[in-house]
């Protein structure tokens, strides 16, 4: 099981590069569909199944358009495929590791979510960053540029993902 995912592991502690990745078309749609699932299993306890079901996939999708796009304007669509694959599989790892936090702080209800655990909420907040930092790090070598591009690029995905998801579904009713 780890030999399947330790080149994810290895991308996110920033051992490997998405260029070290094979370019399959059986690892993009299991990453997909990992990602996917995950996904899924994050929404379920703030949005419910249909809205669970719909909020996943519609970050995959932009995630997918999205990359697709930088990578044809910066000249570099021959690496869509690697590039997928590295931000889908760190995106699955990441889920991972948040899941319990966000089954933590939507367990806790509308009346105590806004008290929840200071700890529960930093390491969130730090998921989410280091999240951000590898993409970054993914994007950077994806469009052969430099750590301050990638960061910015990913940066981009992350907050325009924020505000359609944000702008489709309402937020979930935690405060």
């Amino acid at each position: 099981m780890y030999a399947l995912i330790k080149p994810f592991v290895s991308l996110c502690l920033f051992n490997s590069k998405p260029q070290d990745l094979p370019t399959s078309g059986g690892l993009l749609r299991a990453t997909l569909v990992s990602y996917l699932l995950v996904g899924i299993l994050l929404a379920l306890p703030l949005y419910g199944l249909p809205m669970g079901l719909l909020q996943a996939f519609l970050e995959l999708t932009l995630l997918i358009v999205f990359t697709r796009m930088v990578l044809e304007i910066a000249g570099h669509r021959e690496r869509y495929t690697q590039t997928l694959i590295a931000l889908t599989g760190t995106g699955v790892i990441f889920g991972l590791l948040s899941m319990p936090l966000v089954y933590s702080i939507a367990g806790q209800g509308a009346a105590t979510a806004s008290t929840a655990d200071g700890f529960t909420l930093r390491t969130y907040t730090l998921i989410l960053a280091w999240l951000v930092v590898v993409y970054g790090h993914v994007f950077r070598h994806a469009l052969s540029s430099g750590v301050s591009t990638g960061l910015l690029v990913a940066l981009a995905y992350v907050i325009l993902t924020s505000m359609v998801i944000n702008t489709v579904l309402p937020p979930p009713d935690l405060m």
